[in-house]
């Protein structure tokens, strides 16, 4: 991995300055990978759209805030960013609160959505003991299966597993019993048979 330089932007709810990392290059080595669509990659972390800033705890689109400067990682801080802190990865709450509030576009809303859920299956990864889906995970995957379109090989797959993960077996196999291509008939393969043994838990995926 090799990280580019640090960009500082000014948080839109507390005028306050937020450091985004960004990176040159990155690699899957050692990455784990999960039927919820997640990806979990030392080497090549995801570059988030929505964030927390330390200051003030809101979430604020980052690309939707002001650059005031870039800080390359070899050189000294310059004295005017000294302030500035990086962002955090909002909590299953802070997502839930955000949407609650509403988010009038759809690709964000999916976007929300999809990091809410992984969010909360963060917890079941590795955990002998599986919490069940709380209410508000619940209202969260029934909206954002609301928003997939079947039509797509991509939205039926991340659907099927919607319903599986709600214990909803038949509608994610009939899901999974259309076509996909190649790439995709693996995915479906990998969801289908936990559908058939009614388990409900995010599970890990392993590539041969």
């Amino acid at each position: 991995m090799l990280p580019g330089p640090t960009v500082i932007r000014r948080c839109s709810a507390c005028t306050k300055l937020i450091e985004q990392f960004t990176l040159t290059s990155g690699n899957t080595i050692g990455a784990r990978f999960w039927t919820d669509g997640k990806r979990d990659a030392p080497m090549l972390p995801e570059e988030p759209w929505l964030v927390k800033c330390q200051h003030c705890g809101a979430l604020v689109w980052i690309d939707e805030q002001q650059e005031v400067g870039i800080v390359d990682g070899r050189l000294l801080r310059q004295d005017s960013f000294k302030d500035a802190l990086p962002y955090v990865a909002p909590s299953p709450d802070d997502y839930f609160a955000f949407l609650l509030k509403g988010v009038s576009d759809s690709e964000m809303e999916q976007y929300v959505r999809l990091r809410a859920w992984w969010a909360g299956n963060d917890a079941r990864r590795d955990g002998e003991a599986v919490t069940p889906l709380s209410d508000y995970e619940i209202a969260n995957l029934d909206a954002y299966a609301a928003l997939l379109d079947e039509s797509d090989e991509n939205d039926r797959i991340i659907k099927a597993e919607i319903m599986r993960e709600l214990g909803k077996y038949d509608d994610a196999i009939a899901l999974l019993s259309t076509s996909f291509r190649e790439q995709l008939a693996f995915a479906a393969a990998i969801i289908r048979n936990p559908s058939v043994q009614k388990i409900a838990v995010v599970r890990e995926i392993f590539f041969a």
